[in-house]
């Protein structure tokens, strides 16, 4: 358990005989005995809509000798999982304590898409639990609830941009509140609106903070400048890691729950070391942001001309849109819901990662899943925890997602003299706040530079992690040898392949860890959630 409180530095009483109450993630609240009974009594007596008042970031477990009641809020990021096998029924919120010995738990499909840097569920017979839901089994079965729908914020008719902007800022301010008082707090700070709009409102409020940023020697990917001038302007110190782009880039020795399908997990391990060194237990960043404030997949005229938002600013984006790179015919398309501007279209060229040296496969295209991050989830189990640090999640506070639905197309995106604006409520809440270069800037930087860099300098860690015959991936006929030789004697198709190239490398780590059974920190154990002590 993870409190915030110094005070509250020991376990509560559990709420009954016979029955315990495991939970994980951040409490922002007062803990005592009365807190847990509520927890239980409303699990229990089916009052699953009470648990919206429990304060924080909480999954947890109720265990009692009828039935077993799983849950997680919906701002929660935990990675509560669970599995039924007969009468056995486990959780745990690391996957590789639910897997069986002498089981085949992946399809080709799954590790083929890891390989892919798909953020793919790979585990075949475990269930995550959702956001907002509550599992109930007992020894008739299984059965759901979703008890913390988001239901959009009651804010007033044609309320406008710049009234949205200063609301958007006082929920921000709520959201942080907690962790403000809670000690020293880290932040990771990129060179965007997002973190810099969470360390905004943590240094209003007076909180004790350390802005933590990557720090490259590759000026394409160079946001240090941007990350300087906020805490210059904030009074925060700035706390640059130093990264490794060189031979421990990529380690053998890493243990995995999840194919981490990202660049710089080796960056995220060192950052957690400093932070470490730091005294910081817990760290904050701006994860969300996009998916808050930006514009999802249904921009077009369709919901901009029913959008709650004042006729002339309706004619203004009609007007911007007509300057912008979408073509007129697009834009008239629009008009019907299935013509959205910014509808993803089936990956394809250059929108796909290139798998030249995987065996062909035809694989469905369902790649995100913003309920069940497993890239976060392997963040939190290999970097964060084992330090004792915990990540908080500001901006996936219950009361901004709110926001988010009520928020009107037409202030996620604004098109500008043949810009488009991403996310201007959060640009306009911080631009009294940060310099004019964060928060008025559009596009970004080439952020994969130093990866490629890395895997033009290093062919011969891919030969050796992915391209011997004794290589998970080889033995299962995802990675083609072949194929892998002639991409890594090539440095275009190196420079190509750099993203699926470190995802099959990380994805043949964690297959490494599943077949050595090292993982196993809870083997032969039932019903255990594992959490921060």
């Amino acid at each position: 358990m993870q409190w915030l409180h110094p005070a509250a530095n020991t376990v509560p009483a559990q709420p009954g005989d016979q029955e315990f109450l495991l939970l994980s993630g951040v409490v922002t609240g007062p803990v005592s005995p009365e807190w847990v009974r509520d927890i239980a009594v409303a699990l229990r007596d089916g009052r699953y809509a009470d648990l919206r008042r429990v304060p924080g970031d909480l999954a947890g477990v109720l265990v009692t000798p009828e039935r077993v009641y799983l849950f997680r809020n919906m701002s929660s990021v935990e990675g509560l999982m669970y599995r039924r096998s007969g009468a056995s029924f486990r959780w745990s919120t690391d996957p590789t304590d639910l897997l069986d010995e002498g089981c085949e738990e992946f399809d080709l499909a799954a590790i083929w898409r890891c390989c892919r840097s798909d953020q793919h569920f790979i585990y075949r017979n475990v269930t995550p639990v959702r956001p907002g839901e509550v599992v109930i089994a007992d020894r008739h079965g299984i059965s759901k609830v979703d008890f913390d729908p988001v239901i959009p914020l009651d804010v007033p008719r044609r309320t406008s941009l710049a009234e949205y902007a200063e609301l958007t800022y006082e929920l921000i301010l709520d959201a942080v509140r907690p962790y403000a008082a809670s000690g020293r707090v880290g932040i990771m700070l990129s060179g965007g609106v997002d973190s810099a709009s969470v360390l905004c409102a943590l240094a209003d409020l007076g909180a004790d903070v350390v802005a933590y940023h990557y720090a490259g020697d590759d000026p394409l990917a160079d946001e240090s400048g941007n990350a300087r001038s906020v805490c210059a302007r904030l009074g925060v110190p700035f706390v640059p890691v130093e990264v490794d782009t060189g031979d421990g880039y990529l380690s053998e020795e890493w243990v995995l729950p999840h194919p981490f399908t990202a660049y710089a997990f080796r960056w995220l391990e060192q950052l957690a070391e400093r932070a470490h060194s730091d005294g910081i237990r817990l760290m904050t960043w701006g994860r969300e942001g996009d998916m808050i404030f930006g514009p999802g997949t249904g921009y077009g005229l369709y919901n901009l001309l029913r959008d709650d938002v004042s006729l002339p600013e309706k004619l203004a984006v009609c007007q911007g849109l007509v300057s912008s790179r979408w073509e007129l015919s697009r834009l008239l398309k629009s008009i019907t819901p299935s013509g959205a501007l910014n509808r993803l279209p089936a990956p394809s060229g250059d929108t796909t990662p290139r798998t030249d040296f995987l065996t062909p496969l035809t694989v469905p295209d369902d790649r995100f899943d913003f309920e069940y991050a497993t890239r976060e989830h392997t963040m939190d189990l290999t970097s964060w925890r084992p330090r004792g640090t915990v990540l908080a999640n500001p901006l996936g506070d219950r009361n901004l997602r709110r926001l988010s639905a009520r928020l009107p197309q037409a202030y996620r995106l604004l098109p500008h003299q043949g810009a488009l604006i991403t996310k201007p409520v959060l640009r306009l809440a911080l631009s009294g706040r940060v310099p004019g270069e964060v928060w008025r800037k559009c596009g970004r930087l080439y952020l994969q530079s130093p990866h490629k860099t890395y895997a033009l300098n290093h062919p011969e860690v891919f030969a050796r992690l992915i391209g011997r015959p004794d290589s998970e991936l080889v033995r299962r006929g995802v990675v083609d040898p072949d194929r892998l030789a002639r991409v890594l004697s090539e440095p275009a198709l190196l420079r190509r392949n750099t993203q699926s190239l470190i995802a099959s490398a990380m994805t043949e780590l964690f297959l490494r860890s599943h077949e050595n059974k090292t993982y196993r920190t809870g083997k032969g154990e039932r019903g255990v959630l594992a959490a921060t002590g």
